[in-house]
């Protein structure tokens, strides 16, 4: 990627982008800086000098790649939509619709984001600046940040200029495009790979860093509560830094429907939150009022009722994944039973009925009926799609419903989309491999980061009460040797506590950030790693006190 593509994103010449963007940063850093200076000279002694001076660094390196980051992030857009598009482009060309309109229909998708805008500009090229096609397609080639949608656009000018048939080739592109969306999927896996093992080292070194913080106080003298603090907003930053940074290396294919349409499951999910609270709340009190647990314990107990939303959220996902295993024979069959009757969707549906489409079945015959009412066929299709629960359903529906409208040959398009539909769901599954492994892993990490640092809190109330009763000799003081008062040691327990909570909910976070699912499905591990920190908590406590005789 190039600055001109860059540019091309953020729809700007490199002259404004110089004088409306760039130069008031840049300025900004430098007069801040000697603001700060000026106004504040003893808050920056020492080290602390070059703070400021790193603004203006700050500001340029900022106006410098804010170009090349839109660009990435419009890459990802298009790259995130290609399969879609290819399909849709597919489909709507078995219909002979002409070129030009093919390019039209698909620019007005709005689900295709960026990638809808940089169709339209190949559209406006035509129509405005009386371009040929192939010129605008080549002239937006070579400004579009995405390697995939480039490489087509060259290959539809080509094709175009040389006579090719449309239908014909965007038959034979299905296949190509979707091994370079394969290609980049599988990479996206890969590096999920990665950032799983770099998780774990960082995890591994902030568990080393918790445990210096916990005992250094009894060697320095330093403040524990402070170091403590800084352990829990060090654990917290690169928790949070690790679920961003993953989110955007991710593909965005989320399971769930992206529609507006209040369907059961969706009704019954959200109801499941106010319960899920009034379970926390009411656990909470009767914890308050027996009073005879240990803490870690206690704040397991008022959180497991927030399992109730997640197991229902998986159970709707499960069910959600079994549909789109069975969508494509569904939509095959359909679309060659519909090819032999003429084209008619409603008695080909009418035939499917005595099919089984395992968790299908029901969404298919309610369709029929809404479709056999002759209200709106549209609005009967998105029902359906809603229904289903799924995004990958709602997404292809459309596009079938579309083409089949525009006079395309529904076994045709039936197939193409049946096809692109399972290699999408043979990619999930191996997204949703990865996200189970990483489970395994957390569930690991929040145990070792217990077992660890109550460890170090156990060590560290042992020296105190073995050096506290201590008499030192005239002249000496124990703090000479060691500090044996670190602060109280319920506190340093209760900010590990907070420290491994916060963990487990941004693990769970990481992993549905990994497998795509709706983020209330994250509660369940949320609960499932409060347990694991507070279960690892009292028996190494209890361990620790055995073994060291720490009453």
């Amino acid at each position: 990627m190039n600055y001109k593509q860059a540019f091309h994103s953020i729809d700007m010449e490199p002259a404004d982008y110089a004088k409306k963007f760039a130069i008031p940063v840049i300025v900004f850093g430098f007069v801040f800086s000697y603001i700060l200076y000026a106004f504040l000279p003893t808050l920056f002694v020492g080290p602390a000098k070059y703070i400021p001076a790193l603004l203006p660094v700050i500001c340029i390196l900022f106006a410098v790649y804010y170009p090349m980051s839109m660009a990435a992030g419009k890459a990802a857009e298009i790259d995130n939509n290609m399969h879609y598009y290819i399909t849709q482009m597919g489909s709507i060309a078995t219909a002979e619709t002409p070129r030009l309109d093919i390019i039209r229909i698909v620019s007005e998708n709005k689900d295709y984001l960026y990638l809808a805008s940089e169709t339209k500009k190949i559209y406006n090229l035509v129509t405005v600046w009386n371009m040929s096609l192939a010129e605008a397609c080549k002239f937006i080639s070579r400004r579009t940040p995405s390697i995939i949608f480039e490489d087509f656009l060259d290959r539809f000018a080509h094709g175009l200029q040389s006579g090719e048939e449309i239908k014909s080739f965007l038959s034979a592109e299905q296949n190509v495009v979707m091994n370079e969306y394969e290609s980049m999927y599988n990479g996206a896996l890969y590096t999920i790979e990665i950032i799983k093992e770099l998780f774990v080292s960082l995890v591994m070194s902030l568990i080393f860093l918790a445990s210096f913080a916990v005992i250094m106080p009894v060697i320095t003298g330093m403040d524990a509560i402070l170091l403590m603090s800084i352990v829990v907003l060090t654990f917290v930053g690169t928790d949070i830094g690790m679920v961003f940074y993953t989110k955007s290396m991710v593909p965005r294919d989320p399971t769930w429907q992206q529609t507006k349409i209040m369907t059961d499951a969706k009704l019954k999910l959200n109801r499941s939150i106010p319960v899920s609270i009034l379970g926390c709340i009411v656990v909470t009190i009767i914890v308050i009022l027996y009073g005879k647990m240990t803490l870690p314990i206690a704040v397991a107990m008022c959180l497991t009722p927030l399992i109730y939303t997640g197991q229902i959220s998986r159970k709707i996902e499960k069910g959600i994944r079994r549909r789109d295993e069975n969508y494509p024979s569904f939509i095959r069959s359909l679309g060659s039973s519909a090819g032999a009757r003429g084209g008619l969707i409603d008695d080909a549906l009418k035939a499917l009925r005595a099919h089984d489409f395992g968790p299908l079945t029901s969404d298919v015959n309610n369709l029929y009926k809404r479709l056999t009412t002759r209200i709106d066929k549209v609005s009967s299709w998105n029902m359906f799609s809603a229904s289903t629960g799924s995004n990958l359903i709602q997404r292809f529906s459309v596009m079938f419903v579309e083409s089949t409208h525009l006079g395309g040959k529904p076994e045709i398009i039936g197939d193409i989309i049946a096809t692109n539909f399972h290699r999408i769901v043979t990619l999930r599954k191996k997204r949703y491999q990865s996200a189970s492994s990483l489970v395994g892993v957390l569930y690991g990490l929040t145990g070792g980061i217990g077992f660890t640092m109550y460890i170090s809190l156990g060590v560290v109330d042992l020296m105190q009460e073995m050096f506290a009763s201590v008499e030192m000799p005239a002249g000496m003081s124990m703090g000479m040797i060691l500090y044996t008062d670190v602060g109280s040691i319920e506190t340093l327990s209760a900010m590990i506590l907070l420290t491994m909570i916060a963990h487990s909910l941004f693990s769970a976070i990481l992993i549905r950030v990994v497998d795509g699912g709706n983020m209330l499905s994250a509660s369940t591990d949320f609960v499932i790693m409060v347990w694991i920190s507070g279960i690892s908590a009292v028996v190494t406590t209890s361990g620790v006190a055995s073994l060291l005789g720490v009453t």
